[in-house]
């Protein structure tokens, strides 16, 4: 929450920077197949211009993608739901409540509002809220709005209800449930409510400045707001949030998604396939968008993370004036045994067994036991929806694309700043993940962790589909002979679609595709105090127009055992020097001794490759014939 003020000057310039498909059976016969190197193109030439895509992998009346320079977005109109989201009440900056409590239709256009601004381009909270599909729109008002992510569920819920003239209180303050003297943002056993601050008109009749309020917001809220526990939600300071049912009745446009690790997201689509479609804000002011997935991190009850919805609230003991709006009264909470859809399934799970410990719990559906995740998935799809293995190597490959864009919009950040070209402190922050100043609003390693966990969930989706299908297990819809060649073509028509360009110190530019990212995902460099080529991931020739001191290599390759790590690891000491640390086999990691000491496999195409001549025979046997192998590039 500190530190944003640096990046002001810059965030209206940012620009987004954004090999051959293989014919239909050409990948199983093939038993290489090469990776061309990155493109570098000097400073004298010109960049060619990036093509803009339009993914095959679902039909015309489903969710599509269009990939372009500038990112990664849904081709649905958002200007279609503009009608059922009701004209505004309030046209003026200040905020009268004309209803005591938000009704069904109040909900209803808040979800079609969000779904809206989720559909755009729009990369800040400003630039949503001046786009066409906000219908309350004023090109006049000169104020501009801008916060991270805890900053934009809180801005637009508040928004909304200003402009429709409804009630709205926000939780302002928290401290720790059990008295310790932490960051909020990382309590060790969450957090309970301390204050609330509440839209009340004064009994003079004159309304609370919306404006006023809603700039408020950004040094009065951060991640700390959602890290509650769901049975404290009663009582004059209740929770603002609660854990809801997995179904598509209750995960909604609009519903909070916690990441108890420090990021917060809005649901704006819900997919036929079970899709959670996010956005968010990020310490940059950047918006990014993405799907629900292990890069939101399941934990217990305590923390308060998973799927939430907005607590109901009425306006009480108010007095109606001659206008119709409300003057003075209180805002109340809905008690938990009150509220629609009110479940502790994300942490106790659905299995015949009672079980309080959350890392034990079982999901079950249709006599299954699956993992969180993929609960969740199928619980959101469609009935009797089956999933096609090429479409969704296809979508979350697009999905990570748009993940990979917005990591470049960071990366150009700190470049455009200068921070590669500062001295770096001689120790890192406490915790890396989370903490304050230059490396809060210019590092990445909470971005590249949820990186990380989607290429290794796509990996280990991509085993999970191939393996049922060759068992004939339920649930899987493909129809062709050759799975692993119809994937493998998939990743290298997809790997094509999503390039991204970054300028070296030299000013020449590198074209990298999503292969090239996979080979060196786990070099890329999280400290904004290293050049651009560390930052993504350069070596040999590539990495000689670094202009770096010593010290920063020296960091660089201290560094290498955090980059290996894919779990963001909040609780534990970081503030070592780059002398400090150390590998975790020699050292504590109260010693220094942090991180993992090799990366996990994510590699997905190098799985395919090896899963050439594996197939499922017609009566039923496996068969194996010889391998591919590939590059390392």
């Amino acid at each position: 929450m500190i530190g944003k003020s640096v990046f002001l000057k810059g965030l209206w310039g940012v620009t987004l920077g954004a090999s051959c498909l293989l014919g239909s059976n050409v990948a199983a016969q093939s038993p290489h197949i090469y990776e061309f190197p990155p493109l570098i193109i000097s400073p004298d030439e010109e960049v060619p211009g990036q093509p803009t895509y339009l993914n095959p992998a679902v039909p015309a009346d489903g969710y599509n993608y269009i990939i372009t320079e500038d990112g990664v977005f849904s081709t649905r109109d958002p200007m279609e739901l503009r009608d059922l989201i009701p004209p505004a009440k309030n046209t003026g900056s200040g905020w009268k409540i004309y209803k005591t409590e938000w009704d069904a239709d109040d909900e209803r256009g808040y979800q079609a509002f969000v779904t809206s601004l989720g559909r755009t381009k729009c990369a800040s909270i400003d630039e949503c809220l001046r786009h066409p599909a906000n219908p309350y729109r004023d090109l006049e008002d000169d104020t501009i709005y801008l916060g991270d992510c805890a900053d934009m569920a809180y801005f637009l819920r508040g928004y909304y209800a200003w402009k429709n003239g409804l009630p709205w209180s926000y939780q302002d303050a928290m401290r720790t449930a059990d008295g310790a003297r932490e960051d909020t943002r990382y309590s060790s056993n969450g957090n309970i409510v301390a204050s609330r601050r509440s839209v009340i008109t004064r009994s003079n009749g004159s309304p609370v400045n919306a404006p006023g309020l809603l700039r408020r917001i950004r040094g009065e809220v951060s991640t700390a707001m959602f890290r509650t526990h769901p049975v404290t939600g009663a009582g004059d300071t209740f929770d603002d949030f609660y854990p809801v049912a997995i179904d598509r009745e209750h995960v909604v446009p609009g519903a909070i998604v916690y990441d108890v690790y420090g990021h917060v997201g809005l649901v704006y689509e819900v997919e036929e396939d079970g899709r959670v479609m996010i956005f968010s804000s990020h310490p940059d002011f950047s918006i990014s968008r993405t799907t629900y997935g292990a890069n939101f991190l399941r934990t217990g009850p305590e923390f308060g993370g998973g799927l939430k919805a907005w607590r109901p609230i009425r306006l009480v003991g108010a007095r109606k004036a001659e206008d119709g709006s409300y003057i003075g009264g209180r805002i109340v909470g809905t008690p938990n045994e009150e509220l629609p859809g009110f479940s502790m399934v994300q942490y106790v799970g659905n299995g015949p067994e009672d079980t309080r410990n959350w890392d034990m719990a079982e999901f079950r559906l249709e006599n299954r036991t699956l993992n969180y995740y993929e609960f969740v998935r199928r619980k959101l799809a469609a009935p009797d929806y089956a999933f096609d293995p090429i479409r969704e190597l296809r979508n979350a490959m697009t999905a990570i694309c748009g993940d990979l864009k917005a990591r470049k919009v960071a990366v150009d950040a700190a470049v455009r700043e200068g921070v590669h070209l500062k001295d770096p402190p001689e120790r890192l922050p406490e915790n890396i993940y989370g903490t304050y100043g230059t490396w809060e609003s210019f590092s990445t390693p909470s971005r590249d962790a949820r990186l990380k966990t989607a290429f290794r969930e796509l990996r280990w989706l991509t085993e999970d589909l191939i393996t049922k299908h060759r068992y004939g297990q339920p649930g899987v819809d493909y129809d062709g002979n050759n799975l692993t060649g119809d994937l493998l073509n998939a990743f290298d028509d997809e790997k094509k679609r999503c390039q991204i360009t970054y300028e070296r110190m030299d000013r020449s530019t590198v074209v990298l595709n999503m292969n090239h990212i996979m080979d060196r995902l786990f070099d890329l460099s999280f400290d904004p105090y290293h050049c651009p080529e560390r930052r993504w991931g350069a070596k040999g020739s590539e990495l000689a127009t670094c202009q770096e001191t010593p010290e920063k290599a020296a960091w660089y390759d201290a560094q290498k055992y955090l980059r290996n790590q894919v779990e963001r690891t909040y609780s534990v000491r970081m503030d070592f020097s780059k002398d400090e640390l150390q590998s975790p086999l020699i050292a504590d990691v109260t010693e220094g001794g942090l991180g993992a000491v090799a990366p996990p496999d994510i590699h997905i195409k190098k799985y395919l490759m090896s899963q050439i001549g594996v197939h499922r025979s017609e009566e039923g046997e496996l068969g194996k014939g010889v391998a591919g192998t590939e590059s390392a590039n």
